[in-house]
Formats: structure tokens, sequence, C-alpha cells
């Protein structure tokens, strides 16, 4: 398993091959996993340096659970992985 791909089996738990797979395979996947991560990052951060400004913090989880999702699907959507 690709170490970057370990908070998103955090989140999806049960579909670590499926990850896995889509990761190393599919470019579209494994650039929202990346956005993911980044946008995740910058969620942490922010909670640290900038807890007044909680707009911003909100607009970024905002984008990360959307993320999610379309994560989800794309996981949902594959039945054949090696």
């Amino acid at each position: 398993m690709h170490n970057k791909i370990v908070s998103i089996v955090r989140i999806f738990p049960g579909f670590e091959k499926k990850i896995d797979f889509l990761f190393l395979s599919d470019e579209n996947f494994r650039d929202l996993c990346l956005d993911h991560i980044l946008c995740a990052a910058m969620v942490l951060k922010m909670k640290k340096e900038l807890a007044e400004n909680t707009v911003e913090i909100e607009e970024y989880e905002m984008i990360q659970k959307d993320l999610e999702q379309e994560i989800l699907q794309i996981i949902l959507k594959v039945n054949n992985y090696s």
C-alpha cells in the first residue's frame, strides 16, 4: 500500500485494496486523493494558526467532504481490481 493513501484508507475502512489499486492505476482518483490530503492539511494548519477565521475553515471542510464523496463514488464503481 502506498504511504500517501493511509489517510484515505482511514476514512474508508474496508476498501484498502480498492483504494490501493485505484491510486496506482487511475490518475483521476490519485489526483482526488492528493487534493483531499492537501485540503485536510490546510484545514489542520488553519485551525492551528487562524482559529478566528472559521469561515475559511468551514469552506475547506466543505471541499474536503466533497472530495470524500467523489472518492467514495469511484471506489464503489470499481468491481475488478488486482
